[in-house]
Order: structure tokens, then C-alpha cells, then sequence
């Protein structure tokens, strides 16, 4: 199908230019998703494997009558740690995307982010933005310690390809011991257990099998179509 888009600059308190894309039916939208990318992804015409996939999703929301709202990222490198002032810039370009579009948002409000995108989510959410989301769906985003909701949500999804492992160094002073690996269907459930708010809300885990940290393909076997599965997370009919 064809998606309609509108591309608008912003600039950063420190100057730095991005850009934000809102992508739209022909016909009005029923819902509005908030996409944060992943670490991977930092511009909105990139390459990659994980740039074709948001394409496809996109692409699939906006079938499914849903406008797509995301923006430009900060660079990462893939082999260091992300660092507090990446995801604060992350999380003010996000605010700043729904501030933008703020005459054209279309409720439902869906937040959906991968990996470093669903920790900036996060980091709204904390302090109360957006106001009041209908659902949020995190993916690949482990959550090491409590975060306290403060905005208005209903259900926190958090996704997981099966063959996503994290490792952490063992806290010892023996040099020799090996690192503790863990398995989604393990940490997922501390991750799910660290979401608090101040008004109820449902965490659900979900496990993609054959799948890797951004949901590709990553080992022998058969693996899961992520689209469907998204999508179906996404969709205001539940």
C-alpha cells in the first residue's frame, strides 16, 4: 500500500538537527503509535536489517488504519554501554515528537519501542509522559531495576525473541569465574516484575522462538514471523 509522509526538522538544545516522520492512511487514522527505534537505528532512511523491519511494520500499522509517529536517534555504537546522556536525549526527542503532533493525535495513544528505544520510553513514562497510553509494548528491553510508572497505562507487553541471552560478570574478585547467562523466559519475568505504578496495570511476556535481540533470525531452526506478532500486539481491537 501506498503511506503517506510528513517529515518536519527539530533541533536539539545543543543544535544538533533530526528529523520527525509522521506516517498516515489515505483515510483518517484510528490510532496513533509512538515507534522508538533501536540503538541500531538512528535515522529514518537507514539500511539495516533492523530499518527494513520498521519499514514493514510501519507499512503493516498503517494498513491497519494507525498513524506512525518516529524520529532520528542519536548514534550508538553497538560495543559500548549506552550512556545516561544518550538516553536522555533519546527520551527528549521522543517528548518532543508527541509534543509536535500533539493537534493530530488520534486515540488510542500505542507506544512501542525496541531495545534503547523501549529504555527511553521508559524514561517518559517515569515522569509522566505521555499523560494516559492505551498500550505499550517493549521490545527486547530488560528492565534491571524498579521503574515506577507514572503516566496512565493499561498494559505493559514486554516482547522477547527466544534466543536473546544476557550475560553479567560475576561480582567477585575471582577473575576466572565464567559469566551468568540468562534465557527471556527468566529474566523476562524480573523484568515484568520490576513494572509498578501507581495505578494497576496488566505486564505480559511474550516469547518469539528463533529469534534475537531486534527480532531477527539468529540460530538453526525454525523461527517466528515477528510482524504478525507485532502487529497483533498493536492492534486496538483487544
Amino acid at each position: 500500500m501506498n503511506v503517506h509522509q510528513r517529515t518536519q526538522w527539530r533541533k536539539d538544545p545543543d543544535g544538533a538537527r533530526y528529523r520527525m516522520r509522521r506516517s498516515f492512511p489515505a483515510e483518517p487514522a484510528h490510532a496513533t503509535v509512538l515507534l522508538a527505534a533501536p540503538g541500531t537505528v538512528s535515522i529514518l532512511d537507514g539500511q539495516g536489517r533492523d530499518d527494513r523491519l520498521l519499514d514493514e511494520l510501519t507499512e503493516r500499522l498503517v494498513a491497519g488504519g494507525a498513524q506512525v509517529l518516529t524520529c532520528d536517534m542519536p548514534g550508538h555504537d553497538p560495543n559500548s554501554p549506552s550512556t545516561a546522556d544518550d538516553q536522555g536525549v533519546r527520551a527528549a526527542r521522543l517528548s518532543q515528537l508527541l509534543d509536535a503532533h500533539a493537534h493530530l493525535l488520534v486515540q488510542p495513544l500505542l507506544l512501542l519501542g525496541f531495545s534503547l528505544g523501549g529504555q527511553a520510553l521508559l524514561r517518559l513514562l517515569r515522569r509522566g509522559e505521555p499523560r494516559q497510553a492505551d498500550r505499550v509494548v517493549l521490545v527486547g528491553t530488560v528492565v534491571e531495576e524498579d521503574v515506577f510508572i507514572n503516566s496512565l497505562v493499561s498494559s505493559i507487553d514486554l516482547v522477547y525473541g527466544s534466543l536473546d541471552l544476557v550475560g553479567y560478570m560475576a561480582d567477585s574478585d575471582d577473575q576466572n569465574l565464567p559469566p551468568a547467562v540468562f534465557a527471556p523466559d527468566m529474566y523476562g519475568h524480573w523484568s515484568a516484575s520490576r513494572l509498578v505504578g501507581r495505578r494497576s496495570f496488566e505486564v505480559r511476556v511474550h516469547l518469539l522462538e528463533g529469534l534475537g535481540h531486534t527480532l531477527h533470525p539468529c540460530g538453526p531452526g525454525p523461527s517466528s514471523d515477528p510482524l504478525p506478532a507485532l502487529t497483533s500486539l498493536m492492534s486496538t481491537a483487544q
